[in-house]
Order: structure tokens, then C-alpha cells, then sequence
């Protein structure tokens, strides 16, 4: 039997890993000809049939874990769980969705993670690993711990394919969590539609200290994705440092969003509008409102063509099932 566990899929969708997993769900686990049990370590908020959740469970998890040939981590928690840990020489493949390492010490002003993260625990999963999967689109800092890292980059599929129709407003979207390396701090004193979560938002303007007055809120729910992107904003802020894929850009660009991206974030690709720290992001900004539509759009087009080549679900269906062997 196949233990696969994740912290979270179906409904409860908060962040990329989520959405991940929901694609393993639909289009990996009917190919599964073992028997298997979907683990989720966490608490049952948005309960998905079928799955059997760690919070208060120690005694059912500890029997179908001693019981099970084989884990598979869809999406490992980042802070240790004591039954878990106890059977992690069963781990057959671990699937890395952020290295830890890469998340900390990003702001010398200001420290705010999504949970507590443990590198040791990460650290003893991987180590017990038979296979480790990077879901990044090339090798990263990981690699150099972990030579033997397998990489199988994520996909996205083009559902809106919207075009950019010019710059009508000042404003800018964001939609991420408000943690450290997603570098929401800069967007000081910058006109923006926020979808995220509440205490996230409010960590990072405790920590930052930025001009936050003309910012809107929305409180992040996955259900309301879609409405956030018809809002009346035109340039959307995707500028993550040590960013593994990029969900959230791709969703921009889909919406027909002109995305300010990092320095770092697949730099093989030729475009303009990227920053690495706050002073450049607000000169791109301005940037951005300066130029000509003509510009700005032949920007846009370019950067989508170029990230066409992450759009490929079969090949991604087909390197998951080789390592799992299905």
C-alpha cells in the first residue's frame, strides 16, 4: 500500500502546492493500480471525502503508516509531525515545492513566513528519500545539497488567454501570500488590489513599515480567483525572489496582466519590465504607465510565448508516473 501525503487539496486552496496536488489528484492518481490512502497532515477544515487527516488522529495514522509499504510526500508540512517521522525510511519520493533554505534571511528589515518552518525536518525527510522531485523549471540551491535531485517542472494550462488591451489604470494586482520572498513591501505607496491573507497583510506592514493607505484589501479566497482578475488593474505585481514556478504570473498573463517579474525568474527569457528590490520595482512601475501600448504589448506577447513551453500536462503525467513507477 501507498501512503500519499500532502497538507492540503481539493477545496482548500491557498497556495501553489495546493493546485499541484489537486492536478496529482485528477490526473496521476487514477493510474494508480496499487492500493493507496491519501494522508493530509493537517486539520480537516474543507474535509475531502476519501481523505484521512492528522489532527487528532494519532492512533489511526500510526496503524495505516506501520502498515503501508510506501510514502509518497505530494507536499510535506514544514514543521515535524512526531507519527510521521517515525516512518520516514518508508519514503519512496518526496516532492519539493520550496527549499527551505531559500525562504529565510530575504529581508534584513522585516522575517514573515506563511507557518513555521523547520529545516531539519525537511532536511530528514529528504534525507530518507529514495527519489527527490523538484518541481522548479530549473536547477536551484537545492541541487547543491542534493546532486541527485530529479526535476520535473510544473505545468500551466492557458484557460483565459486574454489579451493586454493597454494600460487603463494605475493600479496595481497582487495576489500572493505576504510572505518574506514575495516581497509585497514593494508596493509602498503604490496604488494596489491585495488578495491575500489578513495576517499575512498585516505582519508584513508591521514589519515593513510601508505606505500602505492607498492599498485595497480583499481577503484571499480561491473561489473569488476569477472576480479579482476582472478588476480594474492592468499591471500586476509577480516580482518573487527564489520563485520555483510561478503560478500567480502565469494566472496574470492569462488575465491579460502585465506582470513586473524578478531579476532571477526565468531570466533566459528577454523582458523588459523586472526588478530585485524596491527602487527598481517602483521604476518599472513607472515605467510601464510611460510606455507606448505598442511596446508594452509586444512585451506581454513575448513573455507568454516564451513561457508556452510549461504547458505541457502530458510530458508532466508522463516523468511522475516513470519515478513512481506506474
Amino acid at each position: 500500500m501507498i501512503v500519499f501525503i500532502t497538507t492540503g487539496y481539493g477545496k482548500n486552496i491557498v497556495g501553489g502546492s495546493d493546485i499541484w496536488c489537486n492536478n496529482f489528484m485528477e490526473n496521476i492518481l487514477p493510474l494508480v493500480t496499487e492500493d493507496y490512502k491519501i494522508v493530509v497532515d493537517g486539520r480537516p477544515l474543507l474535509p475531502e471525502e476519501g481523505a484521512i487527516y492528522t489532527f487528532g488522529n494519532d492512533e489511526e495514522i500510526d496503524k495505516i503508516l506501520d502498515e503501508c509499504d510506501k510514502i509518497v510526500f505530494l507536499h510535506h508540512s514544514y514543521k515535524p509531525n512526531p507519527i510521521i517521522k517515525k516512518y520516514l525510511h518508508k519514503t519512496h519520493t518526496t516532492f519539493v515545492h520550496a527549499f527551505i533554505p531559500d525562504m529565510l534571511g530575504l529581508n534584513s528589515e522585516y522575517e514573515n513566513l506563511m507557518t513555521k518552518v523547520d529545516w531539519e525536518w525537511q532536511k530528514e525527510i529528504l534525507d530518507n528519500s529514495d527519489n527527490i522531485v523538484w518541481i522548479g523549471y530549473e536547477d536551484d540551491t537545492i541541487h547543491k545539497s542534493y546532486p541527485h535531485v530529479i526535476n520535473i517542472t510544473n505545468y500551466y494550462e492557458w484557460k483565459e488567454n486574454k489579451p493586454f488591451l493597454g494600460i487603463i489604470s494605475n493600479r496595481v494586482g497582487y495576489a500572493a501570500r505576504c510572505e518574506t520572498r514575495k516581497n509585497a513591501d514593494y508596493l509602498d505607496g503604490i496604488p494596489t488590489f491585495i488578495f491575500s491573507n489578513k495576517y499575512d497583510y498585516k505582519r508584513m506592514l508591521e514589519g515593513s513599515k510601508i505606505n500602505a493607505s492607498i492599498h485595497q484589501f480583499i481577503e484571499f479566497d480561491y473561489r473569488f480567483h476569477n472576480k479579482f482578475f476582472e478588476k480594474n488593474f492592468q499591471i500586476f505585481h509577480g516580482c518573487y525572489t527564489k520563485e520555483p514556478f510561478g503560478y500567480a504570473i502565469f494566472d496574470a498573463i492569462d488575465n491579460g496582466k502585465i506582470p513586473i517579474i524578478h531579476t532571477d525568474w526565468m531570466k533566459h527569457i528577454n523582458y523588459k519590465y523586472r526588478a530585485n528590490n524596491k527602487d527598481e520595482f517602483n521604476y518599472k512601475y513607472l515605467q510601464i504607465l510611460e510606455d507606448e501600448t505598442d511596446i508594452v504589448n509586444s512585451e506581454f506577447s513575448n513573455l507568454k510565448n516564451e513561457l508556452n513551453k510549461y504547458t505541457n500536462k502530458q510530458k508532466w503525467v508522463i516523468e511522475i508516473c516513470k519515478v513512481l513507477s506506474i
